[in-house]
C-alpha cells in the first residue's frame, strides 16, 4: 500500500510540474513575441489610450499647371469656398427657418437643405458634420458670412482646391476638365493625367481631445509631390482669333456648328484647335456630355471637293497628267458607272489646271479612272485617311472608308470628289500639310513637354522622321494649283493680299437623320482647307462650318473668310515675312476695293464731324429721285472684306439705291429681321449698316420712312424678340428736316 501511495504522489508531482512548465513556456513565448513586435515596430509601443489620440493628416499638393507655347497659363488651381454644418449646433425649432435661408441664398431646394440639417443620418446615427454645398465660386463672401452669422455658428466655410481655367471656354475641348472629386475628364487633362496629377503626402501626429495637433508630436511625415507642368504647342492669341472668327461666321450664316484647326505643316505642332459651340470647363457639369466632346477629332464628315487633292496628287505623281493636260469636261454632264455626274461650272475641253481651279467633278473622276481602283485606294491611305493621326488623341476617330473589296460600282465615281468617305478635320489638316511642306507626312501633336517641380523634363515630344509620300516636284505643282483656286477659282474669299495662299473648297450634303437612306437636301457641311504663305508655308488651316442656313452654302463662301482672317492674323503675329500677291488682275481688283474702303472712311469721318445748326428754311416739296439710267448704274458685287467693314459705300452717290425694278425713296422698317436679312435689304438700297448686338432687329436709327437722300448709315440694335431696346440712342445721323 505504501509503495502504491508513493507512486501516485510521484505521478501527481510530475503532472503539476508539466502544467507549471507549460504555463511558463507559454508566457515566455508571448513575451518573446511581444519583444519582437516592439523591436520591429517601435511605434506600437504606444498604449491603446495613446493610439486613440493619433491621426494621419493627408497633405495635398497642387495639380500641375498647363501653359501655352509662350508661357500663358491655360489651366491652374485656386481655392473655392464650401459650406458645411454641425447639426448639433442648429437650435431646436429653427431648422425650418435656417433651411429657407440656405435655399434662398445658395439656390438649392428647400427639402434638400432641410435634410442636410438633420441631426442623424439615414441609419439613425448622430452627425457632427455634413456638407451643405461645395465650390461656391459664384456666391459672394458677404452672403456666406451672412449665413454663418444667422446660423449662430452652426454653418462654417472651408476652402477647398478647385481646377481653374482663366480663359473660360477658350480651347475647352482640347484642355478637357477636372471634376469636383479631382478626377480628370477628357482632353489633355485626361490624356496626360499621369503627369498633371499630384501625389498626396501624409502627416502622422498626436492630437488632443479636440483633434488639434499637439506641438512637437510628429510621428511620421511623407512629403507630397506636386503635379508636373505641361507646355502645349497652342498659341493663345491664335486660339482666341480662331474662336472669335468661327463664332462670328456661325452668326452670319445661321449655322449649327463650326470647328477649325491651325497647324505647323513642317512639325505637326497644333497652334489652335476650336470646336463651336463651346463649354466652360469651370462649370463643366452645367453642359451636356455631347457638347463637351472634341468634335474636331471625333466627328467625321464627307469632305466634298476638298478631297480632290488625293486624285490630283496621285495622277501628277504617276505622270498621268500635267497642269496643261487637256481634259474633256463634257459640258458639265457625264454618265460613267451608270450614274450622272454634274459640274457646277459647265466646261468643255480645258487644261487640268483650270479643271482643278473650278473644282470639276468630271475631270477628277476621269483621273481616278486612269489611276485604277488599286492605286486610288493606295493613295487615299497614303494621305493618312482611315487611320488615327496622333497618339496625343486617344479618342480620335479613324474615319469611315471601306476597303476596295467592299466598293460598289459607283465608288469610282464618288470617292474622287469626296463622297463615300468620311474624315476628321485633323486628318484633312495632315493631308494638306503634305502639300504645304513639300511632300512629307507629319504627325499632329499638341503637348510639347512635361516638367517636374525640380526642373526635370519627364516628357518631350519626339519628332520622328516624317515619311515622304510626294516628290518635291508634285508637291510644288499642287501648291501652285491650290494657289490658283484662291486667286481665280472657288476659293477667292480666302485670298490674302499680303501672303499668297493656296487651298481647296469643299461642300457636301449631310446624311439624312430621319432614318432614310441618302442625303438631306437642306443640310450641308462646308469646308475650306489651305496653307500660307506660298513661298514657305508656315501654317495649314482647315475650317469646317456645318448646316449654314443661307442661300450660298458653299465652302469657299462660308469658310473662306474665316481662313483669310485667322491665317493672315496668325502670320502677322508670327512675324512671317510678307509674300504678297502679284497677279495683275487681282492687284487691280484689290486696289479698287481699297479706294472704295478709303472713300467710305472719309465719308464716315465727315458724317461724324460736328454739324452747324441748320437755318430755318421755307417749306419745299421733296422731289422724286429720277429713275437711274441702267447703263450708268454701277453694280458692286458683295465682297466679304467690305462686308466686314460694314460701311463700304458710306456717303457715295455712285450707286443708285434700288430694290429690284422698283425705286425706293424711304428707309424700310427692318424690325424683326436677322442680321443677314437686314444687311441684304440695306445693300439692295445702298445703305451701309452699323450693327450692335446679336439676334433680331429690335430698334433702328434713322426710323422707318426716313428719306434715303437723308440717310448716310443705318444703325440697328439686335436682341431677342420682346427685348426692350437700350435706353441710349443708337449711333447714326438724325434724319434731316425738309423745310
Amino acid at each position: 500500500m505504501m509503495h502504491d501511495l508513493e507512486i501516485q504522489t510521484t505521478l501527481g508531482q510530475q503532472r503539476k510540474l508539466r502544467v507549471l512548465f507549460g504555463f511558463y513556456l507559454a508566457a515566455f513565448i508571448v513575451l518573446a513575441l511581444r519583444l519582437c513586435q516592439l523591436h520591429l515596430s517601435p511605434g506600437n509601443m504606444l498604449s491603446d489610450e495613446e493610439m486613440l489620440h493619433i491621426t494621419d493628416i493627408s497633405l495635398q499638393d497642387a495639380r500641375g499647371e498647363i501653359f501655352d507655347r509662350n508661357g500663358v497659363i491655360l489651366a491652374t488651381n485656386k481655392k473655392a469656398p464650401s459650406m458645411w454644418v454641425d447639426p448639433r449646433r442648429v437650435r431646436a425649432g429653427e431648422e425650418e427657418k435656417l433651411a429657407d435661408l440656405i435655399a434662398g441664398r445658395l439656390g438649392m431646394p428647400r427639402d434638400e437643405a432641410l435634410r442636410k440639417l438633420a441631426r442623424t443620418d439615414e441609419n439613425g446615427k448622430p452627425r457632427k458634420f455634413n456638407m451643405i454645398k461645395r465650390w461656391l465660386t459664384d456666391t459672394p463672401e458677404e452672403t456666406l458670412e451672412e449665413l454663418r452669422t444667422q446660423s449662430n455658428g452652426a454653418l462654417s466655410v472651408i476652402q477647398e482646391p478647385i481646377r481653374y481655367y482663366p480663359h473660360q471656354d477658350s480651347a475647352a475641348h482640347l484642355l478637357g476638365f477636372v471634376n469636383r472629386a479631382g478626377e480628370a475628364g477628357e482632353g489633355v487633362e485626361a490624356a496626360f493625367d499621369r503627369h498633371l496629377a499630384s501625389r498626396a503626402g501624409v502627416f502622422r501626429v498626436k492630437v488632443d481631445n479636440a483633434r488639434r495637433p499637439l506641438s512637437s508630436s510628429t510621428l511620421a511625415y511623407e512629403e507630397p509631390e506636386g503635379g508636373e507642368l505641361l507646355q502645349l504647342t497652342l498659341d493663345v492669341n491664335i486660339q482666341h482669333n480662331l474662336e472669335q472668327a468661327l463664332d462670328q461666321r456661325m452668326e452670319e450664316t445661321l449655322s449649327k456648328a463650326a470647328m477649325g484647326v491651325v497647324m505647323d505643316p513642317h512639325t505637326g505642332a497644333i497652334l489652335a484647335m476650336a470646336t463651336r459651340p463651346a463649354f466652360n470647363p469651370n462649370d463643366y457639369d452645367k453642359f451636356p456630355a455631347e457638347l463637351r466632346k472634341n468634335r474636331a477629332i471625333i466627328d467625321v464628315f464627307e469632305p466634298g471637293s476638298a478631297f480632290k487633292i488625293v486624285a490630283a496628287s496621285a495622277a501628277l505623281e504617276h505622270g498621268l497628267v500635267t497642269p496643261d493636260t487637256m481634259i474633256n469636261c463634257e459640258g458639265g454632264v457625264f454618265n460613267p458607272y451608270g450614274h450622272s455626274i454634274r459640274d457646277f461650272h459647265k466646261m468643255g475641253v480645258e487644261p487640268f489646271s483650270r479643271c482643278f481651279e473650278e473644282s470639276s467633278n468630271i475631270a477628277h473622276i476621269k483621273l481616278a479612272a486612269q489611276l485604277g481602283e488599286a492605286r486610288l485606294e493606295e493613295w487615299i491611305r497614303k494621305f493618312g485617311f482611315a487611320a488615327r493621326t496622333s497618339p496625343d488623341f486617344p479618342l480620335e476617330s479613324r474615319g469611315l472608308f471601306q476597303p476596295r473589296n467592299k466598293w460598289s460600282r459607283l465608288s469610282m465615281g464618288s470617292l474622287p470628289m469626296g463622297q463615300e468617305i468620311s474624315v476628321t478635320m485633323l486628318q484633312m489638316a495632315r493631308a494638306f500639310a503634305v502639300i504645304a511642306n513639300g511632300g512629307h507626312m507629319v504627325e499632329p501633336y499638341y503637348v510639347e513637354r512635361a516638367v517636374a517641380r525640380d526642373g526635370r523634363v519627364t516628357y518631350q515630344h519626339a519628332r520622328g522622321e516624317a515619311a515622304r509620300i510626294l516628290s518635291p516636284k508634285t508637291a510644288g505643282t499642287m501648291q501652285q494649283l491650290c494657289h490658283q483656286v484662291v486667286l481665280h477659282g472657288t476659293g477667292t474669299a480666302a485670298n490674302i493680299m499680303e501672303y499668297r495662299a493656296g487651298g481647296k473648297t469643299g461642300t457636301a450634303q449631310m446624311a439624312r437623320t430621319d432614318g432614310g437612306r441618302g442625303y438631306d437636301k437642306d443640310r450641308y457641311t462646308t469646308v475650306f482647307a489651305g496653307f500660307a504663305p506660298l513661298a514657305n508655308p508656315r501654317v495649314v488651316a482647315v475650317i469646317v462650318v456645318q448646316e449654314p442656313r443661307i442661300k450660298l452654302r458653299y465652302g469657299g463662301y462660308v469658310c473662306g473668310p474665316v481662313f483669310k482672317k485667322v491665317v493672315s492674323e496668325a502670320l502677322a503675329a508670327m512675324n512671317v515675312p510678307e509674300d504678297p500677291v502679284t497677279d495683275p488682275e487681282i492687284v487691280a481688283k484689290h486696289e479698287k476695293e481699297m479706294k472704295l474702303a478709303e472713300a467710305a472712311r472719309l465719308a464716315a469721318e465727315k458724317k461724324n464731324a460736328p454739324k452747324k445748326p441748320a437755318k430755318p428754311e421755307p417749306p419745299k416739296q421733296v422731289e422724286k429721285v429720277p429713275e437711274a439710267d441702267p447703263d450708268t448704274v454701277t453694280e458692286i458685287p458683295l465682297d466679304e472684306s467690305l462686308v466686314a467693314m460694314l460701311t463700304p459705300l458710306d456717303g457715295l452717290d455712285l450707286v443708285a439705291r434700288r430694290t429690284g425694278d422698283r425705286m425706293e425713296t424711304s428707309l424700310p422698317d427692318l424690325t424683326g429681321l436677322t442680321k443677314r436679312q437686314a444687311l441684304e435689304r440695306l445693300q439692295r438700297i445702298g445703305i451701309p449698316l452699323d450693327a450692335q448686338g446679336a439676334g433680331w432687329v429690335i430698334a433702328q436709327n434713322p426710323p422707318p420712312g426716313t428719306a434715303l437722300m437723308d440717310v448716310a448709315v443705318c444703325a440697328l440694335q439686335f436682341g431677342r424678340p420682346g427685348q426692350e431696346p437700350a435706353a441710349e440712342a443708337l449711333p447714326g445721323d438724325e434724319p434731316k428736316t425738309t423745310m
